[in-house]
């Protein structure tokens, strides 16, 4: 016996829940659940690994394969609309992505240690004799590259595309589809890190406004190097360099070692920057470096032609 669909459109037409029949695929939100899940299994793999590093970088090389396959085919997409295809233009947005997140970082650092909210107590060479000292913090660089480049292949990579073209239906035109999207995918970037230790609102909410900052540029680009590079650049100088917990996760080897102070409002205490107004103030400083230098490159600010077009304008697939 043949299942009914659910729903049908305007013109009289059965709508099934689960496929797509124009498109011949699954719907946006169906390919979004099953990539949630499938990277909760896929992560969960080199946890077995006894080498953190390791770990990380098999981590990394298995949501990159799991992204492939996923764009190729589930979502039927070309691998050109990755966000990864490398260029000039890749390296040198990434170089720049880098150069924000350490800049925006180091603006939060900066404030806090004039404004008196943290003290410098020592260095990380001190106390040892030797370059061993740089072992950890080149560990923990490894470490945040990772991090940086699987969290923007989840968050803006697979699950911001398949929102914007989830919702751009009907009389939803590719610019508020965009908007709904990065509105969306960062609450959910948001609320990956309610399990986080030392959590709070500010925190949550401040992340959600990373999320949107980390999304921009992608949909003006349609590369994810700006993204992946302001990812890397502000989790390690957050941890690495200056010393501060990162995400609520504290970092136990970093080239500055601080004593933290003032108020938790401001600073976000143990959670880190990103849990006070001082790491809102750093999210809000990258976004508008990035917006000032993606106008200067660019000339103007609009949608890549990923995101301008619909997968049926793209595949002139007609209703």
């Amino acid at each position: 016996m043949k299942t009914p669909d659910i729903a049908a459109n305007k013109k009289g037409i059965m709508i099934h829940p689960i496929v797509n029949k124009q498109e011949k695929r699954m719907r946006a939100l169906v390919r979004i659940a099953l990539y949630l899940m499938l990277t909760i299994l896929v992560a969960s793999v080199p946890v077995f690994i006894p080498d953190t590093s390791t770990e990380f970088i098999v981590r990394a090389l298995l949501c990159l394969g799991l992204y492939y396959i996923m764009i190729r085919y589930v979502d039927l997409r070309s691998w050109n609309e990755s966000g990864l295809i490398l260029s000039k233009a890749w390296v040198k947005e990434g170089m720049a992505g880098l150069a924000i997140g350490a800049l925006a970082m180091g603006l939060i650092f900066g404030i806090e240690w004039v404004s008196g909210s943290l003290k410098v107590t020592g260095f990380g060479w001190q106390g040892t004799s030797s370059a061993l000292w740089m072992w950890p913090v080149l560990a923990y660089l490894i470490q945040m590259i990772s991090v940086g480049f699987y969290e923007e292949l989840i968050g803006r990579g697979y699950i911001l595309r398949n929102m914007t073209e989830g919702f751009a239906i009907g009389k939803v035109s590719t610019v508020q589809s965009a908007i709904i999207a990065i509105v969306l995918s960062s609450a959910i970037f948001g609320l990956a890190h309610a399990g986080n230790p030392n959590v709070s609102w500010i925190a949550l909410f401040n992340i959600f406004v990373a999320g949107i900052m980390l999304a921009v540029p992608f949909v003006i680009t349609g590369r994810l190097s700006l993204s992946i590079g302001i990812h890397i650049a502000w989790n390690f100088f957050q941890g690495g360099i200056y010393g501060f917990p990162v995400s609520g996760l504290e970092v136990r080897n970093s080239l500055i070692e601080i004593r933290q102070g003032g108020t938790e409002l401001w600073t976000g205490g143990d959670f880190g920057p990103e849990g006070g107004l001082a790491g809102l103030l750093g999210i809000v400083l990258a976004l508008i470096f990035s917006l000032i230098y993606l106008k200067i490159k660019e000339g103007f600010l609009a949608l890549a032609p990923d995101f301008a077009q619909t997968y049926k304008e793209k595949r002139n697939i007609t209703d």
